[in-house]
């Protein structure tokens, strides 16, 4: 019973801190259904954190047309900025996608906007620009097949590895 009061005191404090921010937030419409936001794994029990590079690669979600942050993202990117604080020597490649609805250069163009929010939201949280790489894929690296909203709200992300 500690433990669930504990996690909701948690998450209680994370929208109000969420709340507080100072970025332009719009509410999230993804379907959440089987989407992880971040991933982690480690090969061995026994890491040597003192020298070691450790990341779990996330994924931020964007709206349909949209390259705004949403508030879940914010909080994936939060966790993303602490682990890149941790260790220095950690470069990422950010890696932005869209649906496969508007023209390819539309879709390239959006893939590219969304990354450099993601981009941007880790320079302003003191991480150097010089290790970050920033790509578009557009539409061409779909994760999720469908004529349906579910699967283009999976294709609609940026991927931070």
């Amino acid at each position: 019973m500690l433990i669930l009061r504990n996690k909701f005191n948690f998450l209680i404090v994370i929208i109000f801190l969420s709340s507080c921010s100072s970025m332009n937030i719009t509410e999230e419409k993804v379907y959440s259904e089987g989407v992880k936001t971040v991933e982690a794994s480690s090969m061995s029990e026994n890491i040597n954190y003192d020298n070691k590079a450790m990341f779990a690669n996330a994924t931020v979600y964007f709206e349909f047309d949209k390259s705004n942050l949403t508030s879940k993202s914010i909080q994936t990117l939060k966790s993303a900025v602490n682990a890149l604080n941790e260790n220095s020597s950690i470069k990422i490649s950010l890696a932005g996608h869209a649906d496969e609805r508007g023209t390819r250069e539309y879709n390239l163009a959006l893939g590219q906007r969304r990354a450099e929010t993601v981009a941007d939201y880790f320079v302003l949280n003191g991480i150097s620009s010089s290790r970050i790489t920033v790509k578009s894929y557009g539409e061409e690296r779909p994760k999720e097949f469908g004529q349906n909203e579910e699967s283009f709200a999976k294709n609609r992300r940026v991927e931070i590895n």
